[in-house]
């Protein structure tokens, strides 16, 4: 009988074919993302927030300014004027 070792999803990931095909596959999206914040110019603080971490075997795209739901998503000013949102993070998934 056949069997799986039970650390395939590791091993597998840990691949250096593999880790190059998802840190090409990030800097895809990290280039999407980082595009779509480029235009939103207003202080550069967003800018300066988004970070691109490659690691064995995940990598991420994040951005850690404070407001960023309010900036990707859109919100309301204190005049009650609706700001549409960047849609950054959608951009880094497709």
């Amino acid at each position: 009988m056949a069997s799986v070792d039970p650390r395939l999803d590791s091993i597998v990931a840990h691949l250096p074919e593999v880790r190059a095909e998802v840190r090409e596959e990030l800097e895809r999206r990290a280039a999407r993302v980082r595009a779509v914040v480029a235009a939103h110019v207003a202080t550069g603080a967003l800018s300066r927030s988004l970070d691109v971490e490659v690691s064995n075997p995940d990598s991420t795209v994040s951005i850690a300014d404070p407001a960023i739901i309010s900036i990707n998503y859109g919100h309301h000013t204190v005049n009650g004027v609706w700001v549409e949102g960047i849609h950054a993070i959608e951009a880094g998934l497709t």
